[in-house]
C-alpha cells in the first residue's frame, strides 16, 4: 500500500503542484468524489487500499443514484472546489486514480466493474502536464 506521504508526493510532482497541501487536497477530493459513486463493499475495498491518512473520507456515503454515477459530476466535484478545469480536474483523478490502484489490480478491476465505461479513463496514465498551466485558459503559463 502506497504511504500518504508517497502518495501526496506523487500527485505533486505529476500534477506540477507548487505544494502537497494542493495535492493533499487533491487526493481527498477525488477519494470522496470516487467514494460518493461506489456502493458499499468497493468503497470499503478501496477505503482499506488507502493510506489511513485517507480513509475518513470513503467511511460516509452510500450507493450513489444512477444519476451520480457520470464522470463530469466526478470531475465537477473535484474541481468545483479548487478552481479548476474539468480538464485538470480528470488529470488529478487519474492520477490519483493510478497511484492508488499501481499495486493492486483487485482493486483497479474492482472499481472498473463497478463504474460505468465512460469512467474507464480513469484508469488510463495522464498524459504529462504542462509545466504550469493556467486555470482560467489550460493554456501553459509564463
Amino acid at each position: 500500500m502506497i504511504t500518504h506521504r508517497h502518495l501526496v508526493e506523487e500527485v505533486a510532482s505529476r500534477a506540477r503542484l507548487d505544494d502537497t497541501e494542493a495535492a493533499d487536497a487533491a487526493v481527498h477530493l477525488v477519494l470522496a468524489a470516487l467514494g460518493r459513486r461506489l456502493d458499499p463493499p468497493r468503497r470499503e475495498h478501496l477505503r482499506q487500499a488507502v493510506p489511513a491518512h485517507e480513509r475518513g473520507v470513503l467511511e460516509q456515503g452510500g450507493a450513489a443514484d444512477d444519476s451520480d454515477v457520470r464522470l463530469d459530476e466526478l470531475l465537477a466535484d473535484v474541481a468545483r472546489p479548487v478552481g479548476a478545469t474539468p480538464e485538470q480536474a480528470l488529470f488529478l483523478a487519474k492520477t490519483v486514480v493510478g497511484r492508488i490502484t499501481a499495486e493492486d489490480a483487485g482493486l483497479e478491476s474492482d472499481l472498473r466493474s463497478a463504474l460505468p465505461d465512460e469512467f474507464g479513463t480513469l484508469f488510463v496514465e495522464p498524459d504529462v502536464m504542462p509545466e504550469r498551466s493556467s486555470r482560467a485558459t489550460d493554456a501553459p503559463a509564463p
